[in-house]
């Protein structure tokens, strides 16, 4: 049995045992979508990249869909978290760090988005987004639930847009425009959503 450093938890060796296999997990499926398509990978594909057995797949993921979405938005909540520390008061910054994920690690992020993507891949990406754009942008937008749920994902294709554009070498778009970009839309989702701005002719 494995012991734990003097003075160490064990459930924080635990924790950190945890967070090595989901790394390793979601590394071994990036490495390989870079490699083949998302379709043609399989459970044993990753497990054996990892190097982990099968039942400690099963402990953390239902399967290698749960393991796309759940992995990729831990990721990209940790880049976040570093990137921004934990007093940032602005509420877009988040985004911007998206943008700059996307810009330094292109091969990484093209398996994620446009043709190389299916219709799997895809929703799961733009529902990650989704997520980021809703825990940072959440607390500016309409009190009701349904409207502010189709906000959300108004600028969470918004923004996979944009994220694919930068990430596409045909496309020529700079993180910096794209970000810039994506401001336009927030903006005017945001004062759509002032109070007076909606006249009789509208409703």
């Amino acid at each position: 049995m494995a012991q734990s450093c003097p003075g160490t938890p064990a459930s924080a060796t635990a924790d950190r045992r945890v967070r090595r296999t989901r790394l390793a997990l979601h590394r071994a499926l990036i490495e390989l979508m870079q490699q083949t398509s998302y379709a043609r990978i399989t459970v044993r594909d990753i497990i054996d990249r990892a190097d982990v057995g099968r039942s400690t797949f099963y402990a953390h993921y239902r399967d290698k869909d749960d393991l796309l979405l759940v992995s990729c938005t831990e990721h990209v909540r940790e880049r976040i978290s570093a990137a921004l520390g934990p007093n940032s008061g602005d509420a877009t910054a988040a985004v911007r760090v998206l943008f700059d994920l996307v810009a330094e690690h292109p091969d990484i992020y093209r398996p994620l988005m446009g043709q190389r993507a299916n219709a799997t891949v895809l929703r799961s990406i733009r529902q990650v987004y989704a997520e980021v754009l809703a825990e940072h942008l959440g607390a500016r937008l309409d009190s009701d639930p349904d409207a502010a749920a189709a906000t959300i994902t108004f600028l969470s294709w918004g923004l996979y847009g944009l994220l694919e554009s930068v990430v596409d070498p045909h496309q020529q778009l700079t993180s910096e425009a794209g970000f810039r970009h994506f401001l336009k839309l927030w903006t005017g989702a945001d004062d759509a959503l002032e109070p007076g701005t909606i006249g009789p002719g509208d409703r």
